[in-house]
């Protein structure tokens, strides 16, 4: 069988040489080498790099490719393969445009400077996990598959805080809101247990929205929230169950205001 040196094999299949040492490391050559040391390679390792990049082109990842062709797959194997992978993107298109939105939401924050104006607004339900029990989060230990799970939509899914209308009720000035990470409901068929005990559901409806803005160390006074509560007594509305907080855009740097869309659900 003819054999070329790594010079020329890089030559024939386009690829440079230390990217073939690249994925020589990943499996994809066998390491084959001459009496005198050198690697050499073979029109069979060319033609193995053809299909490579063949299912790379399906936007197979590097390791997933090389163990398709050592599995051999082919007919309904491939054929399987091949669909499983179009779901996935057609996930990370979803995943994408969810992201697309939000960086336009978050753009549009920053150059407009968005007052707190309050609006009614007929929202989506969710489903949400805990992460934290107010500043407890040794309940994040318990949920950390689900939460994964959930960090890996981000983007469909979101971080939040929820904050109990008991807890907002009660006596003090401050609440203790409780971490949460969420998804919308229509969206519940990318879970892959949408039944798990763990999850949780928050019924929104009715409900008043308004971007708040406070530092870090204010974000927990109820006093933050009197203009909206002002705004429910002279319309007419009350406060029906528990709110959620999703951040919009955080100062980073923990100095300045960060700005964040509320839902209160209202009667």
């Amino acid at each position: 069988m003819k054999r070329y040196k790594i010079s020329e094999f890089a030559a024939m299949v386009g690829l440079s040489q230390s990217k073939i040492r690249f994925y020589e490391k990943y499996g994809l050559f066998e390491v084959k080498r001459s009496r005198n040391g050198y690697r050499y390679y073979t029109p069979e390792d060319a033609f193995r790099v053809n299909a490579f990049r063949t299912l790379l082109q399906y936007g197979f990842t590097v390791e997933r490719a090389i163990e398709m062709l050592d599995e051999k797959q082919a007919g309904e194997v491939f054929l399987n393969s091949l669909e499983t992978q179009k779901a996935h993107l057609n996930q990370e298109i979803q995943l994408l445009n969810y992201r697309l939105h939000r960086l336009d939401y978050a753009i549009d924050l920053i150059k407009f400077k968005p007052c707190s104006d309050f609006q009614v607004v007929d929202a989506v339900d969710y489903l949400y996990v805990h992460a934290s029990h107010g500043r407890d989060f040794s309940i994040s230990i318990e949920n950390e598959d689900l939460i994964a799970c959930l960090v890996e939509l981000l983007s469909i899914s979101s971080y939040a805080r929820i904050i109990s209308r008991a807890d907002f009720d009660g006596p003090g000035d401050c609440v203790n809101p409780s971490y949460i990470m969420v998804i919308p409901l229509s969206e519940v068929h990318m879970l892959p247990d949408p039944h798990d005990p763990r999850l949780h559901q928050l019924n929104m409806g009715k409900c008043l929205a308004f971007r708040r803005r406070a530092t870090r160390d204010q974000s927990v006074h109820k006093s933050t929230f009197q203009k909206a509560l002002d705004y429910m007594e002279r319309h007419g509305y009350q406060m029906r169950s528990d709110f959620v907080i999703f951040p919009s855009f955080l100062n980073l740097d923990g100095e300045g205001q960060d700005v964040e869309n509320v839902l209160i659900p209202i009667k």
